[in-house]
Formats: structure tokens, sequence, C-alpha cells
């Protein structure tokens, strides 16, 4: 089992590229008062369920965008993490 990441190391990652969201995972589908409720439970510590991250050497041909945020290159060589389809 792996250790529990916190959020801001969570978004380090992804800021240095080394979370990637892959074209297959499914489009997001979250209403606003979900993510508010969402990060409600973060700021009180309530466990939020688990979150798959899949280590591979392969670049992906296509990767999705995170919104409007442009998900930077890898700051290393790879492997980097995927988020696969839930």
């Amino acid at each position: 089992m792996s250790e529990p990441i916190t959020i801001k190391k969570l978004i380090d990652r992804i800021s240095n590229g080394d979370i990637r969201i892959p074209a297959f995972q499914r489009n997001y589908v979250w209403e606003p008062d979900q993510v508010s409720f969402l990060l409600d439970s973060i700021y009180k510590e309530f466990p939020i369920g688990t979150v798959i991250l899949w280590k591979t050497d392969n670049r992906l041909n296509t990767e999705k965008r995170l919104g409007y945020f442009e998900l930077p290159e890898p700051q290393k060589s790879y492997p980097v993490s995927q988020l696969p389809p839930a």
C-alpha cells in the first residue's frame, strides 16, 4: 500500500509534468457544488477515496488537457504517472 499524498504534493507533481492525463480518460463531469463538497471534505480531513496512478515508461501519443491549464512537459525523463480511467 502506498503512502498518502498531500494535495500540495499532488499539485506539485502535476505542475512538474510528472502526472499526465491520457486521452482515453473520461471527460470531466462534476458540477460546481460537487467540487465544493469535495474541497470541504478535504479541508475537514475526511477520507475521500483513492486516486490510482499508472506509472509508465511509454510516452502516449495523445493526452488530455486539464481545463485551461497547460500541462507542462515532464521535468525528468520517463517514467511518469498517468491518471487511468475511473
